[in-house]
C-alpha cells in the first residue's frame, strides 16, 4: 500500500475511478463494486483457499476483460454446507490486508430457485476507512466438491496503490454455459412459470460471439448439470423465449450494448446450443468469429 491514510487512498482511488468512468462509459458505482469485489475475493481466497469458486456474471466479466459489462452482484460456489460457508465468509471479513477496506456481511435469505440450485444470499457492506464505499449482494451456492477451475485475473484497478490483480478460481466456461441453459429452460414455482431471467439469453449470445468452446466438453457439462439438478430433462433444442420477454429483453440488451432483437438473440443462441443438445457424436469446436461449429 502506497498511501499512509485511508483518506489519501480514497481520494486517489475516486479520482482514478471517475476518470475511468468518463473514459469507458462504465457507471462509477459499477466500478466501485469491482473494487469491493476484488478486495472481498482477496480475503476469501486467503482465508480458505480451495473452498471458493467464482461464477455468474462477474466471472463472465473477468473473461471479457475490456468488453466487460460490470456486474452488480457476486455469485460464488462454496465447497461445504451453508454453516461452513457463513463461518468462512465472516472470518474472511475479519482479515486486515492493510488496504484500509473493511467488510460487514449479513445473511438475508435462503434462495431455493437460483439457476444454480439452492443458495443463500448475503448483503455486503464495504467501507473504505470510516465511510461506506459500496453495498452489494453476494449469492453463495453449495457443493460437495468443486470442479477443476479456470483461473482468471481481476481487473488491475488498484495497481497505482501497489495492489496487483488477483488470480481467481472460476467456474469453467462449459459448466457456466450449461447452467445458463438449465436456468433458461427450467420452469419455476408450483405454477410452473417460465424463466424471467432474460439475462441468461443475453449471456449465451455473449459467449457465442466471444469465446471458443469444445463441443464434447459442453455436452458433458450439460448432461452433468441436468442430471444433478433433476428439475427437468435435457431438451433436444433451445426453446423460444417467453412472450413476456419482448418487453424486458431489449432493455437488458441495450444496457449491455447488444442488439435488442429478441428473435435474433434466440436464433444466435440456438445456433450455438442446438447442435450440442442434439449431438450423438462430437460436434467439434465452436468458432466465435465464424459463429459456427467447426471440426
Amino acid at each position: 500500500m502506497r498511501y499512509a491514510t485511508a483518506l489519501d487512498f480514497r481520494r486517489a482511488l475516486e479520482t482514478r475511478l471517475v476518470a475511468r468512468s468518463r473514459e469507458t462509459g462504465v457507471p462509477l458505482d459499477w466500478l466501485r463494486k469491482q473494487v469491493a469485489f476484488d478486495r472481498l475475493l482477496a480475503r476469501l481466497l486467503l482465508n480458505a483457499p480451495g473452498n471458493w469458486m467464482l461464477k455468474g456474471a462477474l466471472a463472465l466479466d473477468y473473461r471479457l476483460r475490456d468488453r466487460a459489462r460490470t456486474s452488480k452482484d457476486m455469485d460464488l460456489t462454496h465447497q461445504g454446507d451453508e454453516a461452513e460457508a457463513t463461518e468462512r465468509l465472516l472470518k474472511a471479513t475479519e482479515l486486515d490486508l492493510g488496504d484500509f477496506f473493511t467488510f460487514q456481511v449479513a445473511r438475508t435469505s435462503r434462495l431455493d430457485e437460483l439457476a444454480g440450485g439452492t443458495a443463500t444470499r448475503y448483503q455486503l457492506t464495504c467501507r473504505l476507512g470510516r465511510s461506506v464505499f459500496d453495498q452489494a449482494t453476494v449469492d453463495v451456492a453449495f457443493a460437495e466438491r468443486l470442479p477443476a477451475p479456470d483461473v482468471l485475473e481481476t481487473p488491475p484497478l488498484l495497481g497505482f496503490a501497489g495492489i496487483g490483480p488477483l488470480r481467481v478460481p472460476t467456474l469453467p466456461l462449459a459448466i457456466q454455459v450449461a447452467e445458463k441453459v438449465h436456468a433458461y429452460t427450467r420452469q419455476y414455482g408450483a405454477s410452473g412459470r417460465p424463466s424471467s431471467r432474460t439475462k441468461d439469453l443475453a449471456d449465451l449470445v455473449i459467449v457465442a460471439t466471444s469465446f471458443p468452446i469444445d463441443g464434447g466438453e459442453l455436452r458433458r457439462a450439460l448432461e452433468s448439470t441436468f442430471s444433478s439438478r433433476q428439475t427437468h430433462p435435457l431438451p433436444s433444442a433451445l426453446p423460444e423465449p417467453p412472450g413476456e420477454w419482448r418487453t424486458d429483453y431489449p432493455r437488458v440488451a441495450r444496457r449491455l450494448g447488444m442488439e435488442p432483437d429478441l428473435e435474433a438473440a434466440h436464433r444466435q443462441a440456438a445456433k450455438f446450443i442446438d447442435p450440442v443438445l442434439g449431438a450423438r457424436s462430437d460436434v467439434g469446436r465452436w468458432d466465435p468469429t465464424k459463429l459456427e461449429w467447426v471440426p
